[in-house]
This record gives C-alpha cells, sequence and structure tokens, in this order.
C-alpha cells in the first residue's frame, strides 16, 4: 500500500486515483482531499469576482494573497486581519451585488474568530437568500470531530491544516497546496 502525506489529515494516509473533469487526481483515502492532479486547472478562467481571506498572521496573509494572485483564482483578492473586518467587507460587497468566490478563514483570530465568521456569513445569505460561499478553514489547529461537525453545519466548508513549521519557504508550499485544492474544488464545478 503507498501511503502520502495529507495535508487535511496531517498524515500520511493511503490513496486512490480517481478520473475525473479529464484528469487523474490522487485522493486521501480517508477525507477525500486532492493529493496530486495530472492536469490543472486553466489560469484563464479567473472569476470576476472576490475571493476574501481572513488572516491575523501578516505573513501568512501575504502568502496566501500571492498565491490566489500568481493561480489567478478570483480577479478581486482582499484581505483582512480579523474576522470582523471580513464580515463587513463582505455585507458591503453583498450590497453591491458582488459576486463571491470563496472565504478562507483562520480559526483563531482576535476580535472575531473564523467559526463566528463563517456562522455570521451563512447568517447573511440566508437573509439575502443567496448561494452559500464555499468556506475554507486554514489553520494550525488541528480537525477534531467539533471542527468536523460545525464544517457539516457551515456547508460547503472545508479544512486545510497549516502545519507546525512556521518556516516560510514550508508554508508557502502548503498555501500553494491550499490553492490548488481550492482551484480543483470549487473552479471544476
Amino acid at each position: 500500500m503507498i501511503l502520502n502525506y495529507c495535508l487535511c489529515c496531517d498524515e500520511d494516509v493511503p490513496c486512490n486515483y480517481v478520473e475525473r473533469h479529464e484528469r487523474t487526481e490522487l485522493t486521501c483515502a480517508y477525507c477525500g482531499f486532492v493529493l496530486d492532479v495530472q492536469k490543472l486547472w486553466d489560469a484563464d478562467k479567473a472569476s470576476e469576482g472576490y475571493a476574501l481571506v481572513a488572516e491575523d498572521s501578516q505573513l501568512v496573509n501575504n502568502i496566501i494573497v500571492n498565491a490566489l494572485k500568481s493561480r489567478m483564482f478570483s480577479k478581486n483578492i482582499a484581505a483582512f486581519n480579523n474576522g470582523l473586518e471580513l464580515i463587513t467587507a463582505y455585507s458591503k460587497l453583498i450590497s453591491e451585488k458582488a459576486a463571491i468566490d470563496i472565504a478562507i478563514i483562520d480559526l483563531n483570530m482576535p476580535i472575531m474568530d473564523g467559526l463566528t465568521t463563517a456562522r455570521t456569513i451563512r447568517s447573511i445569505e440566508k437573509q439575502h437568500n443567496l448561494q452559500s460561499v464555499p468556506i475554507i478553514f486554514f489553520s494550525s489547529v488541528k480537525a477534531d470531530n467539533s471542527l468536523k461537525s460545525q464544517m457539516e453545519l457551515l456547508a460547503p466548508a472545508g479544512y486545510m491544516n497549516k502545519g507546525s513549521d512556521s518556516h516560510p519557504e514550508r508554508l508557502a508550499e502548503r498555501v500553494e497546496q491550499l490553492v490548488g485544492h481550492i482551484i480543483e474544488k470549487y473552479r471544476s464545478q
């Protein structure tokens, strides 16, 4: 049995090969996270919407924003230091009828944490009868059963572990994998 490291599970896991959208994907047998893709998404298809990022670490925030820009996920990328700033911008964008492609949210932030931010997003969507925006929690907190049940309630929602290595180069690799996962999961639908 071949094992590969899964960012979501934060361990070596058995894998499956899946044929989907004219490409072969290597996925985690436990959580389904895409570990490798033979054919990547076409960067010319960048959405006109917004990618929103809430992360209190300026280093991580910059790395995520730069990765989203380099992969042209969304033409508009807005970064915030906490959940309250993201919610304020989200509300304004909704009132302007702007499209929101995704929200990438750290779980542990000052002023408003990630789960509260996500619940507020879902509340605003319900108030305005909007389709749910995909939310990805990108955090060093391990995904326990409580977090997994919260993600089910906040669906579509996913999780990716930052890992414990704070070296910028390794963190940038994780962010690239995060953005690759997001592109494959939410752009190919």
